[in-house]
């Protein structure tokens, strides 16, 4: 099965005209034989406010994601985009997954660093695992900064995902997480590891693509540099439903799953 990960500038102060960008490229890609695209956090909207007034000027519903339920339908792809969701009276940093049939799911950011429009964003009251079956097997999503909390996405894991997507708006300052974590995520879980990152400037901040898509040994498929583009691969989803490493049967085996001991751990 064949996956991208999609790393493009948003037009800024134009979710619209975004949005119309991001289903061009869905269909694109979907012509291509793939499956599923993922792409960056925040990208619909933008990620730099200074207020919350501001904040909820910029935010969207999720009615304006019609053109991208369109192509979905259409073509059979999959999406996972990014932006700030207007709902009710709160704002929220949120990941949509989109279908053939119209939203999936939907992840609201819960862990929010103190920068960017997130220091005025609300936190979900509620809140399960966000995995959700899909026809192209079972997707988990996080954003960004909750690749620093291991439990995020051993949560996931737990619950089943084969793949985790997490959209990211990462700085120069923040390239250990892509440099390290990422792997480390997808390892220790046993997933593939799916991480569209912005490439543009927003708000005085420069953001450093290599988005990236990492198989459940730790091995990197697929990282981009800092140019836009969309980038896939074929996936095996195998590889993330087998959590046993068995080099010689009955000598030696490890099971990271069957061997937890939670009753032991302290969070």
């Amino acid at each position: 099965m064949k996956i991208s990960v999609a790393q493009i500038h948003p037009v800024a102060g134009n979710p619209v005209q975004t949005i119309e960008n991001v289903a061009a490229l869905s269909r694109q890609a979907a012509e291509k034989g793939s499956r599923l695209i993922a792409f960056a956090e925040c990208l619909l909207t933008g990620g730099a406010f200074d207020s919350r007034e501001e904040l909820e000027k910029g935010a969207i519903t999720l009615d304006a994601l019609a053109p991208l339920l369109e192509v979905s339908a259409e073509t059979g792809i999959h999406l996972v985009v990014g932006f700030y969701e207007k709902h009710a009276k709160s704002i929220f940093n949120t990941a949509a997954l989109i279908g053939p049939k119209g939203i999936i799911g939907l992840h609201r950011k819960r862990h929010l660093p103190f920068m960017i429009g997130d220091r005025f964003t609300d936190r979900p009251e509620e809140w399960a695992p966000p995995v959700f079956d899909t026809d192209i097997g079972r997707i988990g999503l996080a954003i960004c900064y909750e690749i620093r909390f291991p439990e995020v996405i051993r949560s996931l894991a737990l619950e089943g995902a084969d793949i985790v997507i997490l959209p990211a708006a990462w700085p120069e300052q923040a390239r250990m997480l892509p440099d390290i974590f990422s792997t480390v995520r997808a390892a220790e879980n046993i997933v593939y590891f799916v991480a569209p990152n912005r490439n543009d400037m927003d708000g005085g901040m420069q953001f450093i693509g290599m988005s990236h898509i990492i198989e459940p040994s730790g091995k990197t498929l697929i990282r981009a540099g800092e140019d836009d583009g969309i980038f896939s691969v074929d996936i095996d989803l195998a590889k993330a439903r087998d959590k046993s490493l068995i080099r010689d049967p009955g000598v030696f085996e490890i099971h990271p799953f069957r061997d937890r001991l939670p009753e032991t751990y302290r969070l």
